[in-house]
């Protein structure tokens, strides 16, 4: 079997400080047959000269200034458009591969296994100076789940288990229909629940990329907006009515969102969350609601090891 074409996109805007440890580990690549496409979102720092450096030295790489600016989600979808790649392999401005053999690997997974709709590894979480913060392992053990059943258990711990983009390699043909552009936090989780209902969900435990958290990036602004707790009750909006879900759901998954969406105020989060609490009756939410109470503090404690590096 001959190696397909891989496309690594990296959307910018404002990415100098991390821009070129991001290109020198996409150009550090094993893998022999892959594009790299940068696209430009009006930067206004020195982001476009790093570009231009390396553009200048290695033929893989296109690059382009969009004509005005995109936002996230038009900045990831326009060099989604323009790949010429089978897979598709993001990697943000703020974060990098971690071994040269990381798309090889990736790649091998969706190579063997015409039934896997999206790969994800573990992660290195790391600051602003490349220090290793902790590693982020959600799944435990590589592995093949079935998709569906993976968004009923990002659900069930509403969280985003698969992580970010960088962290994934999918088909081209089954991401067509691009990015929500009109999210900013929650636009991947949305994606990758839109691939993990067309296949299977591939795991590696080790940490193949690096994600780099610091107090400028684009998810610590949307938590402080608020974008991402309208996005998240959207996102549950759109999932809870999908015949599939109706019966997929588990009470754990229908519990918590229950649970959170309680918290929240407003009319729509109130309406959802009468819906699913009607599903899921009076009795099964307190038996989950006393579940909930008994485990949460280990649960805790266990997130605190894993985040202090006591477990992995």
């Amino acid at each position: 079997m001959s190696a397909p074409l891989v496309s690594v996109l990296i959307p910018v805007f404002n990415g100098e400080p991390f821009l070129a440890e991001c290109m020198e580990s996409v150009l550090a690549q094993d893998f022999g047959d892959y594009e790299v496409l940068v696209s430009e979102d009006g930067s206004t720092d020195g982001s476009v000269k790093v570009i231009e450096h390396y553009a200048q030295r290695n033929a893989r790489i296109r690059w382009w200034r969009n004509p005005q600016n995109l936002g996230i989600g038009g900045n990831f979808n326009a060099p989604l458009k323009a790949a010429r790649g089978e897979y598709i392999k993001y990697v943000l401005q703020d974060d990098k591969l971690l071994d040269s053999t990381t798309l090889r690997r990736m790649v091998a997974i969706l190579q063997n296994d015409p039934s896997v709709s999206l790969v994800a590894s573990a992660a290195r979480l790391i600051d602003a100076q490349s220090r290793l913060i902790r590693v982020r392992n959600s799944f435990g053990r590589s592995g093949v789940w079935d998709g569906k059943r993976v968004i009923v258990r990002c659900l069930e711990e509403n969280a985003n288990l698969i992580g970010e983009p960088s962290l994934v390699l999918f088909r081209k043909n089954q991401a067509q229909r691009g990015f929500d552009e009109g999210m900013k936090q929650l636009l991947d989780l949305e994606m990758w629940f839109h691939l993990l209902e067309q296949g299977r969900f591939a795991y590696v435990a080790q940490p193949l990329c690096a994600f780099r958290q610091h107090a400028a990036q684009q998810t610590e602004v949307n938590l402080r907006t608020g974008a991402s707790a309208e996005e998240d009750l959207i996102l549950k909006e759109r999932y809870y009515v999908k015949p599939w879900m109706k019966t997929a759901a588990t009470p754990q998954a229908i519990f918590t969102q229950v649970y959170y969406l309680r918290r929240r105020p407003g009319e729509r989060a109130a309406a959802v969350s009468a819906e699913m609490y009607k599903t899921l009756g009076r009795r099964r939410y307190a038996f989950c609601w006393l579940r909930h109470k008994v485990t949460r503090p280990f649960y805790n404690l266990r997130s605190w090891l894993r985040k202090h590096q006591v477990l992995r």
